[in-house]
């Protein structure tokens, strides 16, 4: 029994630590924020005529649809327990029967209730497919250590006192009395199903994002969408710190655009508190898009010029509307570790600085600083000593100190590319040694492979390159503080060919679509290739002057306007 109990406490834990109505902004001196916990108050909310959500019964939140004849379940909260007193309040509203539940992810925190609301000859159970994997697949290799992290994550061995909210919920379902009710789907989906119940239709998409299976239930009669996790009031969780395999912030991105076309005006998510009027909906929603893709973009066009996580980690802070946006404040995670993840997602776990590639030991460190403080001597000392008694590694830590107190510092440069031909001596993988020898080049001087100075391509490349592909490398080149200010749409159309590009430069986010949009205020026409070689920046401002004069590049809205976007991508 004590097997089966843990195991349980283990899947739910996974599965809910992957995932708002205050206009606070959080600052890092409050601590968990006791304003923001009113956003889990109890409370069966009425959205609109015939929806209705129940907030604060669990972790996450649970909404019943009446139609004519039936009611239909959006998720089932946590455990039979917390259900059933929610199913008491549902049916103070409606006895009719319970014909469809639909899951809007795999998280236990929103199917544990299940059995609560089923009844095996007149319910069906829907989900995206992707669930049944996910189900199958929450404890298996990795489950000790995942165990261990997510009780940290949640707090989970801390007295009450000390448990303030958890970021999207008031607390998590997890104790001796808790008990699971999932039940397996029962009709499973790839990209869209559309059911009619009553006369009602619900439209379930995919929507991939804080998970790979996760949906949308819109109601077009109602315009009401709910959303599961890929909306609540706080920050989108691109990572949890109890472990995740990465999160691709741009599907997420695109998932989010694809529920802003619908032009709700009811957003229910699955934590915190409904919204409704159209305009609220719409702003959220494009506040938490551009606030993942800020993110997201940043970080990469960091990575692009070399810089490490802990540099980037510096360098990406929200503009002002986005930092002081309802919906994107930290209360579940923070964006420095959104920001790791995303470097880690595309590139892995190598920042890039050889002195991470083979880090001496916490203890080896220890000691080494311990003999250093005993001596009372100066790093740059030391640097030199660790470099002439053979200490190569802590050489490379000790030079990397010294450079950052001083990014000329000459004789911390020298120190680290001898240390860096040293140990490349030793290196069997070609990689590891052909990396340390390259940067000790770099250090003196004597190679160049600054990243913001590739290799360009050849126009005869460009011809083989996707429209698509180029236009998609965009947003991660936006330079975020010359666009902060700018609020503008850019269409692209083409001569020899039927693609239709539209840039929004929205204060510093480039939202990229394929949608033709009239209220452009710039429209540039011109042929695919002529486009590229601009891009790719293998015509000069003299060269692309020229194409705007003979109209080679033709431009409504300002031929002005089109040398000022192509200036927001540069530095």
């Amino acid at each position: 029994m004590k097997i089966l109990i843990s195991f349980f406490f283990f899947t739910f834990l996974v599965s809910c630590g992957d995932q708002n109505q205050s206009n606070e902004t959080f600052s890092s001196d409050q601590g968990l924020s006791q304003e923001h916990k009113k956003e889990f108050k109890k409370d069966l909310i009425e959205v609109t005529e015939d929806i209705y959500v129940g907030v604060g019964y669990g972790l996450a939140n649970s909404i019943m649809i009446e139609t004519e004849n039936s009611l239909v379940i959006v998720d089932t909260l946590g455990s039979v327990e917390r259900a059933e007193e929610l199913y008491q309040d549902f049916r103070e509203i409606s006895e009719k029967p319970i014909v469809a539940i639909v899951y809007t992810h795999n998280h236990l925190d929103h199917l544990g209730g299940a059995t609560v609301f089923y009844n095996e000859n007149e319910t069906e159970i829907y989900a995206q497919e992707n669930i049944i994997y996910n189900l199958d697949n929450i404890a298996t290799t990795i489950r000790p250590i995942i165990f261990q992290r997510s009780a940290r994550q949640f707090g989970i061995p801390l007295p009450e006192e000390e448990i303030v909210h958890q970021g999207i919920g008031g607390f998590l379902e997890i104790n001796d009395q808790e008990t699971l009710g999932l039940v397996r789907p029962t009709i499973l989906f790839d990209d869209e199903l559309t059911i009619e119940i009553d006369n009602l239709t619900f439209v379930l998409a995919h929507v991939p994002g804080e998970t790979d299976d996760h949906l949308y239930v819109w109601i077009p009669k109602k315009k009401a969408v709910m959303v599961g996790d890929n909306f609540y009031r706080s920050f989108a969780n691109l990572y949890a710190i109890r472990g995740t395999k990465f999160r691709n912030p741009m599907e997420w991105v695109d998932s989010l655009d694809k529920i802003r076309l619908l032009n709700a005006e009811h957003l229910v998510p699955s934590h915190s508190r409904p919204i409704s009027g159209k305009e609220n909906v719409e702003k959220a929603l494009t506040d938490y898009r551009d606030g993942i893709q800020f993110v997201h973009d940043q970080t990469i066009r960091y990575a692009n010029k070399g810089l490490t996580p802990d540099e980037i980690v510096q360098k990406v802070k929200l503009p002002k509307h986005l930092a002081e946006s309802p919906y994107l404040q930290p209360f579940y995670g923070s964006i420095s570790s959104y920001v790791r993840s995303t470097f880690s997602g595309y590139i892995g776990w190598f920042s890039g600085n050889i002195s991470d590639l083979h880090p001496l030991t916490v203890e080896e460190r220890a000691k080494k600083l311990e003999v250093m403080a005993q001596r009372q001597t100066k790093i740059s000392d030391e640097a030199q000593n660790a470099l002439d008694n053979g200490e190569y590694q802590w050489a490379l830590e000790l030079a990397d100190m010294l450079i950052a107190l001083d990014a000329n510092n000459t004789q911390a440069k020298n120190i680290k590319a001898a240390a860096a031909d040293q140990l490349a001596k030793f290196q069997l993988a070609s990689n590891d040694y052909y990396f340390y020898k390259t940067v000790a080049g770099e250090l003196r001087n004597e190679i160049d492979v600054n990243p913001s100075t590739p290799n360009r391509v050849t126009s005869e490349q460009l011809q083989a390159t996707p429209m698509k592909a180029i236009m998609k490398s965009l947003p991660v080149n936006l330079n975020a503080d010359k666009s902060v200010e700018i609020t503008k749409k850019y269409e692209f159309r083409f001569i020899d060919s039927e693609e239709v590009y539209t840039i929004h430069i929205r204060k510093g986010v480039a939202q990229l679509s394929k949608i033709p949009d009239s209220s452009a205020e710039v429209k540039v026409i011109t042929d695919q290739q002529t486009l590229k070689e601009v891009f790719a920046g293998l015509k000069n401002v003299a060269a692309i002057s020229l194409l705007l004069a003979n109209n080679t590049i033709e431009v409504e809205g300002g031929k002005l306007e089109f040398l000022k976007f192509l200036g927001l991508f540069t530095d």
